[in-house]
């Protein structure tokens, strides 16, 4: 992963317990409570953000034996991304209780930098995270100035 000093993507890796055809996995995601976008699936926030905040809580992105796929295809592993900068702190827990519905729905446990984690351990990442922004940029996740600094980087 590149070195991102804005912290936008925190990602935790589900490794399914099988291969899932295409409509499989649509059930069981929508059952968890995704969307699905054309050919790639979110998780969507419950509440209606400021404007420049994501209006998703969660992006997933789907893989066949580590090669990233559309909703079509089928697959055998997930990544579930949380754009930690673009989103409020009051979001963390939401983020990690996903996960572990939907680690939980496979019977597997999630991976975090390789490890396995718990919701727990996601939050207290996502934690330093934050700690780490707003020491370094002075800026908490979700503002609009830190919005505004990521993208005057990019």
């Amino acid at each position: 992963m590149i070195d991102d000093p804005f912290h936008q993507t925190v990602s935790v890796f589900i490794n399914l317990d099988k291969t899932y055809t295409s409509g499989q996995l649509n059930r069981k995601l929508k059952e968890l409570g995704a969307k699905l976008h054309y050919d790639v699936y979110s998780f969507e926030r419950k509440d209606k953000g400021p404007l420049w905040q994501s209006e998703s809580l969660i992006y997933v992105v789907t893989f066949d034996d580590d090669k990233e796929v559309d909703a079509q295809d089928s697959s055998n592993k997930l990544e579930l991304q949380y754009p930690l900068a673009t989103l409020g702190t009051e979001q963390i827990s939401k983020f990690a209780n996903v996960v572990s519905n939907v680690a939980d729905a496979f019977s597997v446990k999630p991976l975090l930098n390789g490890s396995e984690v718990t919701e727990i351990e996601i939050v207290e990442h996502c934690d330093g995270l934050v700690t780490d922004l707003m020491e370094t940029w002075g800026e908490e996740p979700g503002s609009e100035t830190l919005r505004m600094i990521i993208e005057s980087h990019y």
